[in-house]
């Protein structure tokens, strides 16, 4: 009796600690997430409210006053819209040809046995670890003698480059993570090529297929090197007027309200998809795909 009552309250002992040691880790999880990404956010939203006629600067610990004043300048001086036309153009084409390009090579990649398959997965890496100004001179040259410098379609290839990597990658494992038993059954049952697309392959790739294409957006959202040295000054996009506020006249107000506006739709289409993944999944184990 005493040795069960003993084990007993061993184990309520070890419940309590695991309950401590989650909770703890759930509040340095919080920690790092507020000082990681709350407190930039927060600042970077201060800095484009602040009053061009009352600056920020030390010892005030928040702005004397706030206003929209910032966002009216960066809106009336500079080519924000026609910078976001420009991008929210190139990063749905650049997505697009990223798709079609990835999905044969990731396709074989993911399914088939090949020799040098993890060098080709690893070379497939390489424009992420090369500094992207080193890639973009390089590449200049290439445009410049294709004539696709100061062009749309150059821009577009150039970003579906970069785009590129993120999607073969996530397509690759998604591929990959198939079950060969589940074609096989398939097969023995007479599905062709076309019903196993339809029914196998591309529903079990899709949450893969929309991160991939979330990697590819954002890139392409971001990309400042190679559209600064292919495009300019004949397209102007988000990240190049975000730049031209970080040289050397360093203005941090007009360069949070530009931060500001490439941020905002990349978190509100991430959130978005996450949902719909949400759902997708849901439908899946339902039996619905």
């Amino acid at each position: 009796m005493a040795a069960t009552k003993q084990k007993n309250l061993w184990y309520v002992r070890q419940a309590r600690r695991k309950r401590r040691f989650t909770t703890l880790l759930t509040v340095f999880f919080i920690l790092v997430q507020v000082i990681w990404v709350g407190v930039p956010i927060f600042m970077t939203v201060l800095w484009s409210l602040v009053d061009p006629s009352h600056p920020w600067s030390f010892p005030n610990i928040l702005p004397e006053k706030l206003s929209w004043g910032q966002w009216i300048y960066v809106f009336k001086y500079t080519n924000i819209l026609r910078a976001l036309k420009t991008s929210y153009t190139l990063a749905p084409c650049a997505v697009l040809l990223s798709f079609l390009f990835s999905l044969p090579t990731a396709y074989v990649l993911g399914r088939k046995q090949i020799p040098g398959k993890k060098f080709f997965q690893t070379i497939v890496l390489l424009p992420i670890i090369m500094p992207g100004m080193v890639v973009a001179l390089f590449l200049s040259r290439v445009f410049n003698a294709f004539g696709l410098a100061q062009n749309f379609f150059g821009l577009v290839l150039a970003h579906t480059l970069m785009g590129l990597p993120y999607m073969i990658r996530v397509l690759t494992t998604s591929f990959e993570a198939i079950p060969q038993d589940v074609i096989d059954a398939a097969e023995n049952l007479g599905a062709n090529t076309f019903v196993k697309i339809k029914d196998i392959f591309l529903p079990m790739v899709r949450p893969g297929l929309l991160a991939g294409m979330i990697f590819a957006f954002t890139t392409s959202i971001e990309e400042f090197n190679l559209t600064f040295i292919i495009g300019t000054p004949t397209f102007e996009t988000i990240p190049t007027i975000l730049y031209s506020f970080l040289g050397y006249n360093f203005i941090r107000t007009n360069a949070s309200v530009v931060a500001l506006i490439m941020m905002i739709p990349n978190i509100i289409m991430l959130f978005a998809v996450e949902n719909f993944l949400k759902s997708d999944y849901l439908s899946a184990s339902l039996g619905k795909l």
